[in-house]
């Protein structure tokens, strides 16, 4: 049995295979919304109710195993963001994941962005390159070749099964 703090309360989960299984009622009582809807609303939920599954653990302020709602934690972040409360520490929480998520995608665009200057770069000193050999002697029969090579590579791709028998 394993727990997190959040918000000076415990939230536990039990790690089973390599998915984490969280106890639903800690994370509403963490966030301070109300269980019953939640589970609720959890239930209804096309994608999430698939996501719920009861586990038996022992919490260690517990004398006795019980049996808990739970989810994975693949989709607890997912849900969590959907919860509507006026709950303060909601809303804090949805504060943070909003950062998180802008963080990351914002990382990826930035990194796009850089790989995609630095292709033009690339295809600039590639035009470049391309226009200086142009100019050399013999290079009208190297690209006359280089087409003709192409027309009967698709060529040869064309010619079906059939057209085989007749060198059998």
């Amino acid at each position: 049995m394993n727990y997190i703090k959040f918000n000076k309360k415990n939230i536990w989960y039990k790690r089973i295979d390599d998915t984490n299984y969280i106890i639903v009622k800690s994370i509403c009582e963490a966030l301070n919304v109300d269980y019953i809807r939640q589970f609720k609303t959890l239930r209804e939920d096309d994608i999430l109710a698939s996501a719920l599954s009861k586990q038996t653990m022992q919490i260690p302020t517990d004398d006795q195993k019980r049996e808990y709602v739970c989810i994975s934690e693949e989709y607890v972040y997912g849900w969590i963001l959907q919860i509507r409360s006026d709950s303060t520490e909601l809303k804090e929480y949805k504060k943070e994941c909003y950062h998180v998520l802008y963080k990351h995608f914002h990382r990826s665009i930035l990194k796009r962005s850089e790989i995609y200057k630095e292709i033009d770069i690339q295809e600039t000193i590639i035009s470049d390159f391309e226009t200086k050999v142009s100019k050399i002697d013999g290079y009208d029969e190297y690209e006359k070749a280089k087409s003709k090579k192409r027309k009967l590579l698709k060529q040869a791709n064309t010619i079906t099964d059939d057209h085989n028998e007749l060198f059998y």
